[in-house]
């Protein structure tokens, strides 16, 4: 029995040497909303070890939660809602304010600067991750690359 025990301690190391690298979320980021301003985007950045998608997201602070996109040119930008965002393996994905973002629509409170609310992503491989998700002023840069949320 005592071999038995020494050998599963042995292996241990050798089990965990096959993980892949954790799914990294950083920088997630939202403006405070300004007057009666009943929606708000979430930006971040997500880097998979392995390929995966992002299939959804969910908040206390909005009655409803979408991924969207921007498209068109630069004189007529418009937002359409997108079924996933695909994560390439290894490959930051940017969620920002030119493009893919997570959209809070009929915000239950405003979103107030200095503050912060969980964010539950959905990945189809990698599950559920609850984030936090600061706010930040209008006018103020989004957060430093590279902050773990």
């Amino acid at each position: 029995m005592t071999r038995l025990l020494l050998a599963l301690f042995l292996l241990l190391p050798l089990a965990s040497c096959g993980q892949p690298a954790p799914l990294e979320i950083t920088d997630a980021w939202a403006r405070d909303t300004v007057g009666t301003t009943a929606n708000a985007a979430v930006f971040m950045t997500i880097t998979s070890p392995t390929a995966d998608r992002l299939v959804g997201a969910s908040a206390e602070v909005a009655n409803k939660t979408d991924l969207m996109t921007f498209q068109g040119g630069s004189s007529a930008m418009q937002m359409r809602y997108v079924e996933d965002i695909d994560l390439p393996a290894g490959q930051p994905v940017s969620l920002n304010a030119a493009g893919l973002h997570v959209w809070l629509a009929d915000l239950k409170q405003p979103l107030k600067a200095g503050t912060s609310f969980p964010l539950t992503l959905e990945f189809a491989d990698a599950g559920k991750r609850v984030i936090s998700v600061a706010v930040i002023t209008p006018a103020a840069m989004p957060p430093m690359a590279g902050m773990k949320m």
